[in-house]
């Protein structure tokens, strides 16, 4: 970490940490846990940058400095080309990150190492789980047991991930967490020393696209920056539920990352090409706009600063948009319905999730769910934010990184 000053040149890092274990490590690991890091998602539309300090002795990182840059439609799971087109908008944003520090805590941060996010459009995910019968139930169960029990389930999720991949390209085991451990059909929590006959345990496993990797190692290397960790958004988000049981809609540029969070894990994720992007090219069409000129309306909207009849006006013109956006996530939520009952709270985040509009969609017609269900934006939990002024549905994602910070 550097204060006042620029970026050194990048050392090697990568970590192992709980409750995530990383499967694919994109560099060597650094022989001392830095103090500072950078937090950053490369969207479409916009680069959102943060910086957290990790105090010793303290598990809540502090965020101190944040910033932002629009990227010009660059898509950095395209790879090297796509990589080195952003290079310059996420240099701004960092930069931008560093110096607003002064501003909040005094002093300019400039961290050597970046924790960055793959959007969900580039990640797949699946669950996995093992079972074993115990003839000697009445003995308690041991560490080693669930430990024995735990590496069972890692083992199956990089043949799965590869045989779940239905896209072209190659695909990379990036993570995975536990979901759950169950004792003779029941959730249980602490089980070490508990009896039962049989016990099984589920993780949920994530794989990345390679070219969204090699496309992250491009931007780090120019930028002389190393790599700490790289985090899937599913993975991020789940993070910041509020609740135990729950479902997160990150409404962004390209598209809708759709996650089921259950007992406090990640149980199930998807991706429709449903975001920002859609909301425009659909306004555009319906009132024979530029999709510059509609952009600028659609934001206009979205923050409230267009008057009363020309509100509703556009809550008419968008209203086939929101209806595809909402059957498409429909038949996600349908799917994962099939595990069991879907979580009443909703959480929306992303930055085209401030369109209002969507709560009312999830309400009128709560089909998939068993009862109405309750719909409020996504915040931070376990993160302490010292700046003000953030705008927490573009920052959400960039934020929930801190999962990815290394244990000290």
């Amino acid at each position: 970490m550097a204060v006042g000053g620029g970026r050194f040149t990048a050392l090697f890092a990568a970590i192992n940490f709980f409750p995530m274990k990383i499967l694919h490590q994109l560099q060597k690991r650094k022989s001392q846990v830095p103090s500072a890091y950078s937090l950053v998602d490369v969207g479409r539309d916009t680069v959102k940058a943060a910086v957290a300090l990790v105090i010793p002795g303290n598990r809540e990182p502090q965020v101190v400095g944040f910033g932002l840059a629009e990227t010009g439609n660059h898509d950095i799971t395209g790879g090297r080309n796509e990589a080195e087109a952003v290079v310059y908008p996420v240099n701004q944003a960092l930069t931008q990150a560093e110096d607003s520090a002064e501003q909040y805590i005094g002093q300019k941060i400039v961290p050597d190492d970046v924790i960055f996010a793959v959007a969900g459009r580039a990640v797949i995910g699946k669950l996995f789980s093992v079972e074993q019968a115990r003839p000697r139930s009445s003995k308690p169960i041991t560490a080693r047991e669930i430990k024995t029990l735990r590496l069972r389930a890692e083992k199956l999720v990089p043949a799965g991930l590869a045989a779940a991949a239905i896209e072209g390209g190659q695909w990379l085991p990036l993570a995975v967490t536990d979901a759950g451990t169950m004792l003779d059909g029941r959730l249980v929590l602490g089980e070490v020393g508990l009896t039962g006959k049989k016990l099984s345990h589920a993780v949920f496993g994530v794989a990345a696209q390679a070219s969204a990797l090699r496309g992250l190692e491009v931007l780090a290397e120019a930028l002389n920056l190393a790599i700490a960790n790289v985090v899937a958004s599913p993975h991020a988000l789940a993070s910041l539920a509020p609740q135990a049981d729950a479902i997160i809609l990150d409404i962004g540029f390209s598209g809708t990352d759709i996650l089921l969070i259950k007992n406090d894990a990640l149980a199930a994720t998807d991706w429709v090409p449903f975001g920002g992007y859609f909301f425009t090219q659909m306004l555009a069409q319906s009132l024979d706009l530029s999709p510059k000129a509609a952009r600028t309306l659609k934001h206009a909207y979205a923050n409230g600063s267009l008057l009363g009849d020309q509100s509703e006006r556009m809550a008419v013109k968008l209203e086939p948009a929101f209806e595809r956006w909402y059957a498409a996530v429909f038949e996600i939520l349908t799917d994962f319905a099939t595990i069991g009952a879907l979580p009443r709270r909703v959480y929306l985040t992303g930055g085209a999730g401030q369109l209002p509009g969507f709560d009312r969609m999830l309400k009128i017609n709560p089909a998939p769910f068993e009862a109405v269900p309750e719909v409020s934006p996504l915040g931070p939990t376990a993160i302490k934010d010292l700046t003000d002024s953030m705008n927490y549905n573009l920052m959400a994602l960039a934020l929930s990184l801190t999962v990815g910070i290394p244990e000290l």
